[in-house]
């Protein structure tokens, strides 16, 4: 099903009457305007949390919610999305993508249409990173590729270079100078909490051959760059079933540089597992990030290779 302007408009309507029935002067103390300008002033699902968090959206979020409660604050921020998914929409229009990205698209702005009459008041803040990922696929900051994931554009990570000693940090710079030819700009996903029912190898199989699409549009490109708690090559024992993320990149030209460990690959290795959350509180496992760099030469020779074979 396709969104249309005229949905989008009409939902925004409902949710601009209930703001003004909780106090008519809100729009105009907190000018959308505003809101809209700052996320898209900025670039990356990192920056966009940081923005989220900047002290003037803080101001705002905290004079909002102090005045006239959390469910007001959701009602302006689901105004927002309606004005990110109104204006993406006309944008939508002129871009050159895939067929099957444009219905992504549209289907992702429907689900977040209709989650406006399922999801709890405290999913649209900014600390929610669900939220945020709505955020950046409303305003075409980020793309949907089916499965459970959502990409963005941006260069290689640093962490390689200072988490694996001097040996990795010459192998790192050496596998970005003269095997990707370059930082910037690489593919790199993002996990949708909401579409987890699809994270499985079939569905990241698809997601490939959608990436390939896109790079076919974009020559400037470099490759595919993932960092990841579930490319540890110590989860092969623990979680085999998560082997093909690690496994398929590596087989067709990617290279793998650790990471280190941190708060967030500790959160979310531990949160669904209950073998890693025992091995981790035993001391036998620590969630530990790594990540790797399919240059494009080879991530488009797999890939061709393998609709080929699927086809």
């Amino acid at each position: 099903m396709m969104v249309t302007a005229e949905q989008v408009e009409q939902k925004n309507i409902q949710l601009q009457q209930e703001l003004a029935l909780i106090d008519k002067n809100i729009i105009s103390r907190y000018p959308l305007s505003d809101y809209l300008n700052t996320i898209k002033s900025n670039r990356g699902l990192g920056k966009l949390l940081q923005f989220h968090q900047a002290l003037k959206l803080k101001r705002t979020y905290k004079q909002i919610k102090s005045q006239y409660g959390a469910h007001a604050l959701a009602i302006y921020l689901k105004s927002a999305l309606c004005c990110f998914i109104s204006d993406s929409l006309e944008r939508l229009r002129h871009k050159k993508l895939p067929d099957e990205i444009m219905d992504l698209y549209h289907e992702w702005f429907e689900t977040v249409l209709e989650d406006f009459s399922k999801r709890p008041d405290d999913y649209y803040n900014p600390h929610c990173q669900s939220f945020v990922l709505d955020v950046m696929i409303c305003s075409l900051r980020s793309i949907p590729i089916g499965g459970a994931w959502i990409i963005e554009f941006r260069c290689v990570g640093l962490r390689p270079f200072y988490t694996g000693g001097i040996k990795q940090f010459f192998s790192y710079f050496y596998f970005i100078i003269f095997k990707a030819r370059g930082f910037s700009p690489y593919v790199t996903t993002h996990t949708a909490a909401r579409n987890l029912r699809f994270f499985n190898e079939h569905e990241m199989n698809l997601a490939y051959t959608r990436i390939v699409e896109l790079m076919d549009l974009n020559p400037r490109i470099k490759g595919f760059y993932r960092r990841s708690w579930f490319l540890d090559p110590n989860l092969e024992n623990i979680s085999p079933k998560l082997g093909y993320l690690r496994k398929v990149p590596l087989h067709n030209g990617a290279k793998l540089f650790a990471a280190g460990s941190t708060k967030q690959d500790r959160k979310y290795a531990l949160v669904v597992s209950r073998t890693r959350r025992r091995l981790y509180k035993e001391g036998k496992y620590l969630p530990t990030g790594h990540a790797y760099i399919w240059p494009r030469k080879e991530f488009l020779l797999f890939a061709t290779k393998d609709r080929l074979m699927t086809s």
